[in-house]
């Protein structure tokens, strides 16, 4: 067997083994999609008898951290084909992955979990939570109906412009929102039908501040009009322009509920309305982090309080982080000094974006703690001022 990136000229094969790993078949939009933003030299598979049975890959990317953004190695198309599972290729790919990614000099790995218990034996850990919205009409109603008369709609394509520098301008704010440079927008809006699941087209509605993607799914039933108005993503850099969004999908005749599977966790819909029952939350977990770099991924990003703690890191599947960490001023440097806290990369992964905290990863036994006081006081240091998000699955 032979472990390398697949060609171009091999990108049939490759796309192939990796849907059908997910029972599913390569159709002419996944052609034309994934030809648009494959890079095959980030590629990695593994050959039996020249025939693609293991595979990964990763999109060149940057990712909002508190205070900066940096390089990351988007992970995505993983899979191993059920004649050749239990054989230790997943681990082999995942390993020569994060080395080719510690080559490139990207501090992080980030992907979406198909299954939850497959990515954290190789040093991902859940760094953004998602909420699932369902709001039901009539009943939820905003508190505060703003006017709506400013608001542009229309079929998506015709509104990326405005879309693209709203969400430049709330991406360097919020932790875990990624970039989109070249093709990424012209991602984003794909349409395919077959992947409408009944809906129409997509359409976008947009304001100076803010703008939403949507499609309205029409249906009825023995009471009436039953049609679901489906949110692809939804970004406001103002209180105002959210509330104006959501007074327009909240307003769209012969629909019953409006749903967004991919919010962010504090979003505030619920507050807006006059009955915060009229929308169920449930949450779920969303991106998964990797530090592929201890020292460059602390140094890079801000911190809440100006910490001084010294982190013993357990990295067996990469071992170039294990070791100990002090965190000072703004700097991370290896040390040979007593530590306060020891943890594996994973949780460090799961903390780093701010959401899931040291603190809830210490009751959970993930962290221990050497030094008393050294939990709470490091906790809020790396916490940042708003829920990390990830609208977009790759």
């Amino acid at each position: 067997m032979e472990l390398r990136p697949a060609t171009r000229d091999e990108y049939e094969d490759f796309s192939v083994a990796v849907l059908s790993a997910f029972h599913r078949e390569l159709t002419d939009a996944d052609r034309e999609r994934y030809q648009r933003i494959d890079e095959p030299e980030r590629s990695l598979a593994w050959f039996d008898d020249r025939r693609i049975v293991a595979t990964t890959a990763a999109f060149t990317r940057r990712v909002t951290v508190p205070g900066a953004t940096v390089g990351c190695a988007a992970v995505t198309a993983v899979s191993v084909l059920p004649t050749h599972r239990r054989r230790g290729l997943l681990t082999s790919l995942m390993r020569r992955q994060l080395e080719d990614v510690r080559e490139r000099g990207e501090p992080v790995a980030a992907l979406w979990a198909s299954e939850g218990a497959i990515y954290g034996r190789f040093g991902y850990g859940i760094a953004t939570d998602q909420a699932s919205l369902v709001a039901r009409r009539p009943a939820a109603r905003l508190t505060a109906p703003p006017d709506v008369s400013a608001l542009r709609a229309g079929p998506a394509g015709e509104h990326v412009e405005a879309m693209r520098a709203v969400h430049e301008r709330v991406r360097t704010e919020r932790p875990g929102m990624l970039d989109r440079p070249g093709p990424w927008w012209q991602d984003r809006l794909h349409d395919a039908e077959a992947d409408r699941a009944g809906a129409q087209p997509l359409r976008a509605v947009v304001t100076d501040d803010g703008y939403a993607l949507y499609a309205v799914r029409p249906g009825d039933d023995d009471e009436g009009p039953a049609g679901e108005v489906v949110v692809r993503e939804l970004v406001a850099a103002t209180p105002a322009a959210r509330a104006v969004l959501w007074s327009f999908l909240l307003d769209q005749d012969l629909t019953r509920t409006v749903t967004w599977h991919t919010a962010p966790v504090d979003e505030p819909l619920w507050l807006m309305l006059t009955d915060p029952r009229a929308v169920r939350r449930k949450v779920v977990d969303a991106l998964w982090v990797r530090v592929v770099d201890v020292q460059a991924a602390l140094t890079a990003r801000a911190y809440a309080t100006t910490p001084d703690v010294v982190l013993d890191i357990a990295d067996a599947f990469c071992p170039w982080n294990e070791g100990r960490y002090r965190l000072a001023g703004g700097a991370c440097e290896p040390t040979d000094a007593e530590p306060d806290l020891a943890l594996d990369v994973a949780a460090l992964g799961a903390a780093y974006l701010g959401g899931t905290t040291l603190r809830d990863l210490a009751q959970a036994g993930r962290v221990r703690e050497l030094t008393p006081g050294a939990v709470d006081r490091t906790s809020a240091a790396f916490r940042g001022d708003a829920a990390p998000w990830c609208p977009e699955m790759f």
